[in-house]
């Protein structure tokens, strides 16, 4: 980290979080013994409708604030936008209601003395779940999704062969500046939507084809996850449209069981409509798949609160992310 630390942020309708979230960030900082002169924070305004960008502007920080306003064009541009203004060698992409752990750049820092090939890192994320359905809804969906690293967190790596089996995001990921710009022109002629792109997928995906990503629960922070429903609602549709700009692409884990997802709801809404006789058994099947997915993620290991969570919120999260994926799949269709 010799030649520094560009911290970017991308902010939307976030006033409260961005002072705690940076708090810990220059905490962080300072820990891995970096000077001011090593550091900066970048915040990126994307078209916030509350207090935010007064917010942004009000921080104080012993390493330097820089904030970026733009109107909203989404995550992925909000994190482009940062990049573009960065000045130093390394950027840090956190988001605005995550605290990153006081020892994690201090972690990465010695791990790039014994190996300096150790340029990428995403974050292990904890999150928050106390008094929170809607946080032990998403830490049972992350741990089935990735349980190969969640049954035993360690210190590893992984690359494309094995990407689709391990956590990624840029909710807190660290890589060369250099090596970002270019996985994001890459990215820009692949993506079909950028606003509503998978950045946390797909641009990981790019860097995996030529470096190692790194992961460690020593590089970690704590997420803090929506606790409204209409927030929950929301943020499951957007997932469902950024899902299809991530996996609906032949040579990943979740292909095939993409169109399997499109072409099945296609068949049973149809067969509901048509087939009066097909209406009990599918609303029966609907049933026992529901109970089924609470039994199987408690044999899976899934904590018996987090289960339960998953097993009552799971019918909202499929309405709003199948919606989310019919909709980003006819827009890409229509692009092609």
């Amino acid at each position: 980290m010799a030649e520094g630390i560009s911290v970017v942020i991308p902010v939307y309708n976030a006033a409260t979080w961005q002072e705690p979230t940076v708090e810990r960030i220059s905490t962080a900082l300072h820990q891995a013994g970096l000077r001011r002169k090593e550091a900066e924070i970048i915040l990126v305004n994307d078209g916030s409708t509350d207090d935010s960008l007064a917010a942004a502007r009000a921080l104080q920080s012993e390493y330097p604030i820089m904030v970026v306003d733009q109107e909203n064009k989404g995550r992925f541009l909000a994190r482009k936008a940062g990049l573009l203004v960065a000045r130093k060698k390394f950027i840090l992409f956190i988001d605005s209601r995550v605290y990153i752990h006081e020892k994690s750049l201090q972690f990465v820092r010695e791990q790039l003395k014994k190996d300096a090939s150790k340029v990428i890192w995403n974050g292990h994320v904890i999150v928050d779940k106390k008094g929170n359905i809607i946080a032990r809804f998403g830490d049972a969906i992350t741990f089935l999704g990735w349980r190969r690293y969640f049954k035993n967190p360690h210190t590893c790596s992984y690359g494309l062969k094995d990407f689709d089996h391990y956590p990624k995001g840029t909710t807190l990921f660290f890589a060369p500046r250099q090596l970002l710009l270019d996985a994001v022109a890459t990215f820009e002629r692949q993506t079909y939507n950028i606003k509503n792109s998978s950045d946390d997928t797909h641009l990981i995906r790019l860097l995996a084809c030529d470096h190692q990503i790194n992961l460690s629960p020593q590089f970690s922070c704590t997420y803090h996850a929506r606790t409204k429903l209409s927030q929950f609602f929301r943020h499951s549709y957007h997932r469902g449209c950024v899902f299809v700009d991530g996996f609906l692409r032949p040579g990943n884990r979740f292909f095939l069981p993409l169109i399997v997802f499109l072409a099945g709801s296609v068949t049973g809404i149809v067969a509901y409509g048509l087939v009066p006789a097909l209406r009990m058994p599918i609303i029966i099947g609907l049933a026992l798949a529901w109970f089924a997915e609470l039994v199987g993620a408690l044999l899976l290991g899934v904590g018996i609160k987090d289960a339960l969570s998953l097993f009552v919120l799971s019918p909202l999260f499929a309405l709003a992310y199948g919606f989310g994926i019919w909709r980003a799949t006819v827009k890409t269709i229509g692009k092609i």
